[in-house]
């Protein structure tokens, strides 16, 4: 499951705060060679949008606002398409299939909008043009236009396109949750939508408050709030707002992450000599686990998807590495390339595979880089090669990814494509620690 990274200026003035580990203490920038990728790190190879289906999505039938407006940009947004206008003559009607086919279009996408409870129903349907027949239809039940979730709905509706035509996962039905400075020392968490709409305040402190994690079903969300005198770890109902504390500490917290079954959480504790991995049982609200035992900064830990492997940061060498080791702890091994004044961190696991996504210091600024979690010391594919790039956060279709970009004109939320290296905005603002949700497809209540 997906884990929350730490910015390292703010995990720096926690530590310092707390006078506690000075975690992953990095080598500054002009140590390492500018001119030249770090050992052990490739550029990634970037392929064309060429060869993607040409797809249209007419004006929905008996529409109250722009629906398949929302459909189109979710689509495009999957990256999986190429989007094709659509000729106010064919725009209503009948399909004509020899009339779309002229204009080289593979698929086209057409629906209606009906009027069901207090809400609305709609009927999708996906047409292969080329075929001249109907290959996907689907009815989706939308709640009320008021209702936070009427997107939402719609977004799910978007994400069954895209695996209808694809047999891959879509990412369209997600939000991201991450974390604004809100004055001098003070922070709020947010969540925001996958197209970047529906910006929400969750909560705020005067104090940290970071590293938000999403649980496996998303109906729940991990956090961390330190004050003077206490750090305390919080899980917060998606649903009803409620929090409650599942772990109160007296020293550091940080960086937690839930397990595959949503019940094992692991997270980082200051030991005084250093922070340790441990893992808690939420379902039984105890049994902590101390999984590393070293004289460093152990952190950021994520879990392979069958819960078997957790990835985590450490700088037992050093410098920060990424290391992998049994769920159970023991018998860590290095992911990271070694090299000289390399540092590396905040690891997310792919959802949907065995990639490991980082961010790590190359020619002088962080960049995202990417290993596979079987093959240690392996070569590593660096994604970004321009601006400030760090705590990257997967998409649950293993495709995306979202992350903290900083370039001269400040910082902003940004999504990848890690297979075409096309990169979009997603919010402006100092937001930092995202974490992506799973799908949310299965929380939407039509009726709500």
């Amino acid at each position: 499951m997906m884990k929350p990274g730490v910015h390292p200026i703010l995990l720096a003035s926690l530590l310092v705060a707390s006078t506690a580990i000075a975690a992953g203490a990095a080598p500054a920038a002009a140590q390492q060679d500018t001119t030249k990728l770090p050992p052990g790190v490739e550029l990634a190879t970037r392929y064309t949008k060429l060869g993607r289906p040409l797809i249209a999505v007419r004006t929905f039938d008996g529409g109250a606002g722009d629906v398949a407006g929302v459909v189109r940009n979710d689509l495009l947004r999957s990256d999986r398409f190429e989007i094709a206008a659509t000729p106010a003559s064919l725009d209503a009607g009948p399909v004509d299939y020899a009339a779309w086919n002229s204009l080289n279009i593979v698929y086209l996408v057409t629906g209606e909008l009906t009027p069901a409870g207090g809400g609305s129903r709609l009927d999708l349907t996906v047409h292969d043009v080329v075929y001249g027949k109907v290959v996907q239809q689907r009815t989706f039940d939308l709640p009320p236009t008021t209702s936070r979730n009427y997107r939402l709905a719609i977004h799910a509706a978007s994400d069954e396109i895209v695996r209808g035509l694809t047999q891959q996962p879509g990412m369209a039905a997600t939000r991201i949750a991450f974390v604004r400075k809100n004055g001098k020392a003070g922070y709020d968490l947010f969540v925001v939508d996958s197209d970047g709409e529906n910006v929400q305040r969750l909560d705020g402190s005067p104090g940290i408050l970071y590293s938000p994690s999403w649980s496996p079903d998303g109906r729940r969300l991990l956090y961390m709030v330190k004050s003077d005198a206490e750090t305390r770890l919080l899980e917060r109902d998606m649903a009803s707002g409620r929090t409650r504390t599942v772990y109160n500490s007296g020293t550091l917290l940080y960086t937690p992450t839930y397990g595959p079954d949503g019940n094992a959480i692991a997270f980082a504790l200051d030991m005084g000599s250093g922070g340790e991995i441990h893992t808690f049982d939420l379902a039984r609200t105890c049994c902590l686990a101390r999984l590393t035992r070293t004289q460093a900064d152990n952190l950021s830990p994520t879990f392979s998807p069958d819960g078997r492997r957790i990835a985590f940061q450490s700088n037992r060498t050093g410098a920060p590495h990424i290391y992998v080791m049994d769920a159970g702890g023991g018998g860590p091994v290095i992911l990271s390339p070694l090299g000289k004044d390399v540092q590396y961190a905040s690891p997310d696991w792919s959802p949907t595979g065995d990639d490991v996504v980082f961010h790590g210091m190359s020619k002088g600024s962080y960049q995202l880089m990417l290993a596979s979690g079987s093959q240690p010391a392996a070569q590593i594919q660096q994604l970004t090669s321009s601006g400030w790039n760090e705590d990257p956060s997967w998409a649950p279709d293993g495709r995306h990814i979202v992350f903290t970009g900083t370039t001269d004109y400040g910082s902003a939320l940004y999504v990848i494509d890690t297979k075409t290296g096309q990169i979009r905005a997603l919010a402006n603002g100092y937001d930092r620690l995202a974490d992506w949700s799973p799908s949310l497809a299965g929380i939407i209540d039509p009726h709500d």
